[in-house]
């Protein structure tokens, strides 16, 4: 069994073993490229999603829809409150479940033929 490589200098050895092993992700970029080749249908007379009241935003000290949306649709405003952007929702549902203190997502599946179409995987 040989002893897998090791970065020199680093502050803490960084393992270059790229050996395949179940929940591996060895090439996190290779995750962005197949991302990039899905494509959305957006419905522009209906958000799937919305934020029911942007006042209750300001009492939220965590905001975890920011942190935890994959698609970074979920952005910080200056006053306090929080900006969505639909398009380029991947409707994983994440948001309706980190917003759990407040319920202050509004979350429906995209009309038929709307939403994204996944090309990859």
């Amino acid at each position: 069994m040989s002893v897998p490589e090791t970065v020199v200098g680093a502050l803490e050895p960084v393992n270059l073993d790229t050996t395949p092993r179940p929940g591996r992700i060895l090439d996190p970029a290779a995750i962005e490229r197949k991302l990039a080749l899905n494509t959305y249908n957006v419905d522009a007379s209906r958000a799937h999603i919305r934020i029911i009241d942007h006042d209750v935003c300001l009492h939220c000290v965590r905001q975890q829809c920011i942190n935890c949306c994959p698609a970074n649709c979920y952005a910080p405003a200056d006053d306090g409150r929080v900006i969505f952007s639909y398009e380029g929702c991947v409707e994983c549902g994440t948001c309706r479940i980190v917003c759990n203190e407040f319920r202050n997502v509004e979350w429906s599946y995209p009309r038929g033929g709307f939403g994204i179409q996944y090309r990859f995987g």
